[in-house]
């Protein structure tokens, strides 16, 4: 349900008036801003790669039906997508560690 949750909510994104004008850098900064923020929060971040890869799989069968061309495109999209948030996780795992190593044991007691 999770998966399904974010995929309504990238394409409520996607399909409003700012995805008209800004869907390349939602398509782009979007899996690596929440890659990141699943990363650093620690959290699973496969179930965020999964919600972009159903909205790239989405836009496919869209594009396909309507346009019928950019299948290509959608497919690639949706790869790039899922490797981006990948991305992001790994830079905010890091950025974490690199936190928790530099506020030293305080912090790691903490947790």
């Amino acid at each position: 349900m999770l998966v399904v949750a974010g995929a309504l909510i990238i394409n409520a994104l996607v399909f409003s008036p700012l995805g008209d004008e800004w869907f390349f850098a939602i398509a782009l900064l979007g899996p690596l801003a929440t890659g990141l923020v699943a990363g650093a929060r620690r959290q699973n971040w496969h179930l965020v790669a999964a919600a972009w890869a159903l909205s790239g799989t989405f836009w496919l069968v869209i594009d396909w039906i309507v346009n019928n061309e950019d299948q290509i495109f959608h497919i690639v999209l949706a790869v790039v997508m899922v490797a981006l948030t990948a991305l992001g996780a790994g830079i905010g795992r890091a950025v974490l560690a690199l936190t928790r190593k530099a506020k030293g044991p305080a912090m790691r007691e903490a947790h």
